[in-house]
């Protein structure tokens, strides 16, 4: 493919934010955007086909928090839950090269396209797991494990909460990817917040605005200061069914 999007577009925006990605890492998330196009099993787990919208809708958004709270960033082990077609997972890999990557997805094909993806585009810093997250939260071989769980287009934050804390050892983060309407859903969140012992101060909202993106973005930063309650995340299905 001749279309350079990801660095051209890509690059603009990240070199306007002051991230640092240098030429071989762009020339790397370019090829992984080729190799995704190319890929037959693509359109099964993205809509978006267009190069440029590819360029901005997925990779550039999946990058953009990096010029935000930069202690998130720092963090070593780091899930990616719902990741469907490698997003945030691989662009973050990409740009973190010495942290390490689990993306986790309930559906198969999406668990083996992002293998494969990382395979054939070198990121070698990506692991892949298929399961539900209800089942990972309660399995001791993820449970209080990671330094960072990200989720991206997955659910309400209210939600997210009971999905991710989990999973984080104490002093861990869980970082969300949220849209406009984040003020409703944080008021929502109020009661798991208060369930799982998370103070105020242990919550951020951040935000980016156009022009420095091309369209508004905000986050959730939250930090965890104590254990869950084993009965949590309740069994596959409830968290999205019954919300806390």
């Amino acid at each position: 493919m001749n279309d350079q999007s990801i660095i051209r577009i890509v690059g603009l925006y990240l070199e306007k934010l002051h991230l640092p990605l240098d030429r071989q890492q762009l020339e790397q998330l370019q090829l992984l955007s080729d190799l995704m196009l190319q890929d037959p099993l693509y359109k099964s787990v993205s809509k978006i086909s267009d190069p440029e919208e590819i360029a901005v809708k997925h990779f550039l958004d999946s990058l953009i928090p990096l010029g935000l709270a930069a202690k998130v960033w720092q963090a070593r082990n780091i899930l990616d839950l719902g990741t469907g077609g490698g997003f945030p997972c691989l662009p973050l890999a990409v740009a973190l090269p010495k942290s390490s990557f689990v993306a986790v997805d309930s559906r198969l094909k999406s668990v083996d396209f992002v293998a494969r993806m990382a395979e054939k585009a070198g990121i070698k810093n990506v692991k892949t797991q298929h399961a539900r997250i209800e089942d990972l939260g309660r399995d001791k071989a993820f449970r209080e494990r990671y330094d960072l769980v990200v989720c991206r287009a997955l659910s309400a934050v209210r939600i997210l909460v009971e999905y991710t804390l989990p999973l984080l050892k104490n002093g861990g983060q869980a970082f969300f990817y949220k849209g406009p309407k984040l003020e409703q859903e944080m008021l929502e969140a109020a009661r798991v917040f208060s369930l799982f012992g998370v103070a105020a101060a242990d919550i951020e909202q951040l935000s980016l605005l156009p022009p420095a993106v091309p369209y508004e973005r905000n986050f959730v930063r939250i930090l965890k200061r104590n254990p869950v309650p084993a009965a949590y995340p309740r069994k596959a299905g409830l968290p999205a069914s019954r919300p806390l």
